[in-house]
């Protein structure tokens, strides 16, 4: 952990630096540069968010499984639009495909993936908020039942497009890693 200004922990895992060295290993560097200047622009839109509406961030961890950040806590509204904001600025750089396609391509499928109703994923932190805005009683039922069926959903797409579209086991395990995931977050 390192600390920068404004007292915020940066972190990066091992486990991230050891995926980032497999990838450079099967995928062409201008797609690797691409993917992490889209996730960085992301992290810079939900950070910009945060302080935007009032808050503070005191730890940013940088995991083989996406960015943690923590912040002291806000309103259902305020964490609701700094959920949002990621994937909103990475869909905004498909207004630049035109420049930086390979940057764009990347920031779309993280934006979509990152819109995904399924916590810890922005989509699932935007979904509660606005559960617990709107349906303040049942919106605990509500978003567990949502996450339960976009799981399922994904888990029987990624097995027929396995089986039957012959796309080998990567669409399973990213099933599993989005299953897992999600479990994880319930620790």
């Amino acid at each position: 952990m390192r600390k920068f200004p404004n007292n915020i922990c940066l972190g990066i895992s091992a486990a991230a630096c050891i995926l980032l060295a497999f990838a450079v290993l099967i995928l062409p560097v201008p797609w690797i540069l691409a993917a992490i200047a889209a996730a960085v622009f992301h992290e810079l839109c939900h950070i910009a968010a945060v302080y935007l509406c009032g808050g503070k961030i005191s730890r940013l961890q940088i995991g083989i499984s996406g960015a943690v950040m923590e912040a002291e806590p806000m309103s259902r509204g305020k964490e609701w639009i700094c959920a949002l904001a990621g994937p909103f600025g990475s869909l905004m750089l498909l207004l630049f495909a035109r420049w930086i396609p390979r940057t764009a391509v990347c920031a779309a499928f993280h934006a979509l993936y990152n819109l995904l109703p399924v916590y810890p994923l922005d989509g699932g932190r935007a979904l509660r908020c606005g559960a617990e805005l709107i349906f303040p009683l049942k919106a605990d039922m509500l978003c567990n039942g949502v996450e339960k069926v976009c799981l399922i959903f994904f888990g029987l797409l990624a097995v027929y497009a396995a089986v039957f579209l012959r796309l080998g086991l990567f669409p399973v395990l990213m099933a599993g890693f989005l299953f897992l995931k999600t479990k994880a977050a319930y620790r």
